[in-house]
């Protein structure tokens, strides 16, 4: 019965409000950087597929979606195996 009143005052309805919130946009920052990753190794597999490992090495501790776009863009304009190993290489360094 105390626990019925206490789910229904405001205080308690807005506690879990904001951990609901607090919830849903971490479960979207993770699926961003998800999503980021798989265009990362997509892209490499089509065009650097050599590159594979060396990228999961590189990159499987960067949690910032943004970071890992960036990475995407620079990949994006190679043009040999060389300048792909160097993006990647370079990861570690910014």
């Amino acid at each position: 019965m105390f626990q019925d009143i206490l789910r229904e005052s405001w205080v308690y309805q807005e506690i879990g409000q904001e951990f609901r919130e607090e919830g849903l946009e971490k479960g979207r920052e993770e699926g961003r950087l998800q999503e980021q990753q798989e265009m990362l190794r997509d892209f490499l597999h089509l065009r650097f597929p050599e590159t594979l490992a060396l990228a999961n090495q590189q990159t499987s501790n960067i949690k910032d979606p943004e970071a890992l776009r960036t990475i995407l863009t620079k990949l994006f304009t190679a043009q040999t195996i060389e300048e792909a190993k160097q993006i990647l290489l370079d990861v570690n360094k910014q």
